[in-house]
């Protein structure tokens, strides 16, 4: 967890997750020895497995969707990576409903979503295959099967693109936020609170300083631009709008809470 991520006197800490097989409780490689019989399914639960998180992974191109819903934050400059916030409620995302099924028009991270699939390094920087066998959406009545014949059936090559996709979008990631190290563009920032919180009830957590970005020359923009991180740069900015929102939003639900 990142101790520089939390919420002073609050609620909670926000728990930033690490490593990569966050939220995969039973990660296995995917073979057809050992899986040829299972497959995917549609549960009416489809979010259960992220019921309890604060935090959700980013990779750069969503953030600009993120920003829409959520505060978009980063880890500590020595090891940045981008992060949606989801709940200021400790233990619980406050964007699943009790059925687990996430809240309607919000987005839902690209991390979430290619659930229970993801990708493992293997020797030689192979990439393999790998499922969440504790995932409610894998069955051995399947309406997708896992393979068809000796290969992989038409859904998984599907999501197993979508997992490689998610992987060259998480290494560009990475070189965004080397970028930002590079350039001390991140300092550790305050939540302001609503007029509900008190003072003392404040969340840190790190963000693109604008007085460094402005102070930046006009080639190190350029540049910034050209790679496209420019646009990362101000989605995420932007997304601190949704921290009143996302306070305002934990009031309502204890308040309604209060009522009952």
């Amino acid at each position: 967890m990142s101790e520089k991520a939390e919420l002073l006197g609050g609620y909670a800490s926000l728990e930033i997750p690490e490593g990569s097989m966050f939220l995969y409780r039973q990660p296995e490689l995917l073979t057809k020895e050992e899986h040829g019989s299972l497959g995917f399914i549609t549960p009416e639960n489809p979010f259960e497995f992220a019921k309890n998180i604060m935090t959700v992974p980013l990779v750069a191109t969503e953030i600009a969707s993120a920003q829409k819903h959520y505060p978009v934050i980063f880890t500590e400059p020595d090891n940045a990576a981008p992060f949606a916030v989801v709940s200021v409620i400790k233990g619980e995302n406050m964007f699943v409903d009790d059925s687990g099924n996430w809240e309607p028009i919000h987005y839902i991270p690209s991390y979430l979503r290619r659930h229970p699939f993801a990708f493992a390094a293997g020797g030689d920087d192979q990439l393999a295959v790998v499922i969440d066998r504790s995932s409610n959406a894998i069955s051995e009545n399947p309406e997708n099967p896992f393979f068809d014949g000796d290969g992989l059936s038409k859904y998984t090559q599907g999501m197993v693109d979508y997992c490689g996709q998610y992987e060259a979008e998480r290494r560009r990631t990475k070189e965004f936020a080397a970028m930002l190290k590079e350039l001390n563009l991140l300092a550790l920032q305050e939540v302001i609170p609503t007029a509900e919180e008190n003072s003392e009830q404040l969340a840190t957590y790190y963000a693109v300083d604008v007085a460094k970005l402005n102070d930046l020359e006009p080639d190190v923009l350029s540049e910034l631009h050209k790679k496209g991180y420019l646009s990362f740069i101000f989605a995420h900015l932007f997304s601190m709008e949704n921290w009143k929102r996302l306070l305002e939003r934990r009031h309502i639900m204890m308040t309604s809470r209060q009522d009952v």
